[in-house]
């Protein structure tokens, strides 16, 4: 698993940036790449784009290989990101979403209570944009998944990325220093992998992943190039699957290029629990509100007064876990964790 996490957390780098050059550059050798990267857009989708509509994209990253087989990849989704574009606030945000977040899923057998990157590998892509937007009640419009291999070409096809490190560390032989440093697609590789000497763990993974992703989008702005946009497109064309209607150029171009003028980043942050010995992050009811808020928000909705979902009522039920010393989370009805229909 941890080879895997060597490239999930910047493989969700490669899709936010195809957007950004979706947005900034134009058909140039356009058509032929969204032939191969995308699945299917309903007409509905479609007239968003062409609407000038804020949009929503899950980023998935998963552990398979090679895709382009059909549309049932296996897997489970390791990185998972909301990615939210509005053209009239001329903003972006990026949310990440904790992999280990606890869900109930409906199968046929009945309730299956899993972590949330198994929501994929479940129902595949329309599952989990239906988790994730059950999670925040926000609406999911879109979904964009990946595999591994792709990474270290795209950071190098914008020369590089800038990015602030919050303290010093080493991780597979090389020392990054406190501080501002410039790195390539490599070092940018080892800095998102890092996990167990961050005192924040898979959080701060998560904010250096964000990072890159940000500093690549600025980097592509200042010196990004016909040239550099090409090799992007060649570099992510075998690796990432995606419904949004990203053949719409003209459209993506004219009414969102201006959201790269402010990107945001944010977590969603869980609490921890252990349900038969496996370590899960809960939502809580505060946390769910806040980042639906800025979910909502960042899309032009209104913000719901308090958001109500299978998370929230597995809170509710709770009469000692309390995320701190009490880590035992008891599931309803006496079900086991990934036994559907356990509960019944």
């Amino acid at each position: 698993m941890e080879k895997s996490n060597r490239w999930l957390q910047l493989l969700l780098l490669a899709i936010t940036l195809l957007f950004a050059v979706i947005i900034a550059y134009g058909i140039w050798t356009w058509h032929s790449t969204s032939a191969a990267i995308m699945t299917k857009s309903s007409k509905s989708s479609v007239q968003k784009i062409q609407d000038k509509k804020p949009f929503s994209v899950l980023i998935m990253g998963t552990d398979v290989g090679a895709l382009g087989r059909g549309t049932s990849y296996a897997g489970n989704t390791d990185t998972m990101e909301l990615l939210t574009v509005n053209p009239v606030k001329q903003t972006m945000t990026i949310t990440a979403i904790p992999r280990d977040t606890l869900i109930k899923v409906n199968t046929n057998k009945g309730a299956d209570y899993v972590k949330i990157n198994a929501a994929y590998a479940i129902g595949g892509a329309s599952e989990a944009k239906k988790q994730v937007s059950k999670l925040l009640d926000v609406p999911v419009d879109y979904y964009a998944l990946m595999n591994m291999g792709t990474l270290e070409k795209v950071v190098n096809a914008v020369g590089g990325v800038n990015v602030y490190n919050p303290f010093a560390f080493t991780y597979e032989g090389h020392h990054f220093k406190k501080g501002q440093q410039h790195l390539n697609g490599k070092t940018a590789l080892k800095y998102s992998r890092m996990r167990y000497d961050d005192p924040d763990n898979d959080y701060g993974r998560q904010r250096r992943g964000q990072q890159i992703i940000e500093s690549t989008i600025e980097s592509f702005k200042r010196h990004g190039s016909i040239s550099a946009a090409n090799k992007i497109m060649t570099a992510v064309k075998d690796g990432v699957r995606t419904d949004a209607p990203i053949n719409n150029i003209a459209s993506l171009y004219l009414n969102y290029h201006v959201a790269l003028n402010n990107v945001r980043r944010e977590q969603f942050r869980g609490k921890n629990a252990i349900i038969e010995g496996t370590s899960f992050q809960i939502a809580t009811p505060q946390e769910i509100n806040r980042v639906s808020k800025i979910t909502r928000e960042s899309l032009g909705l209104m913000p719901k007064s308090s958001v109500e979902n299978d998370q929230t009522r597995m809170v509710a039920l709770q009469t000692k876990w309390d995320g701190y010393e009490n880590l035992n989370f008891e599931l309803p009805n006496h079900a086991l964790y990934n036994q559907p229909g356990s509960g019944k």
